[in-house]
């Protein structure tokens, strides 16, 4: 089941000063909604991480995930450049009721309304491209 949201909530996560949970990304990609429909993904998750999981921070780390170096404004991330940023091509992890989650915009560039170009290639809403798995071994270490 999803939750309809609002268009004001979709445009604060389009934005960039918010971040898109996947009740956001739901609120089109779902059936008979108007987007393409990823509700094989929500409920069949083999080949797509699942959201709204606490990342191993702190107390609850352990070998096999990699650390984020960048934290600003409820976002903790991967600093691929050293800017201090999180950028658009940088995996982002976002603070949801005082725990550091993964969402699907920790992967996923939220988009808003705007559509792809008919040239644009297969992943051009990832935020890292997974060639040689390094969407994944950005957080996964093994």
């Amino acid at each position: 089941m999803f939750l309809p949201v609002s268009a004001a909530m979709l445009l604060l996560a389009a934005s960039g000063t918010g971040h898109a949970q996947s009740v956001d990304c739901r609120s089109c990609h779902a059936v008979g909604m108007g987007a393409a429909d990823f509700s094989a993904i929500y409920t069949h998750a083999v080949s797509h991480h699942p959201t709204g999981i606490v990342y191993p921070l702190g107390v609850t780390a352990n070998e096999n995930f990699n650390v984020p170096n960048g934290q600003s404004g409820g976002i903790t991330f991967f600093d691929r450049n050293g800017n201090g940023q999180p950028d658009n091509n940088e995996v982002q992890l976002y603070t949801v009721n005082g725990a550091v989650t993964v969402q699907c915009s920790t992967c996923h560039i939220e988009h808003g309304t705007a559509q792809p170009s008919a040239s644009a290639k297969p992943d051009v809403y990832l935020r890292v491209t997974n060639t040689g798995s390094a969407l994944c071994s950005t957080c996964h270490s093994q």
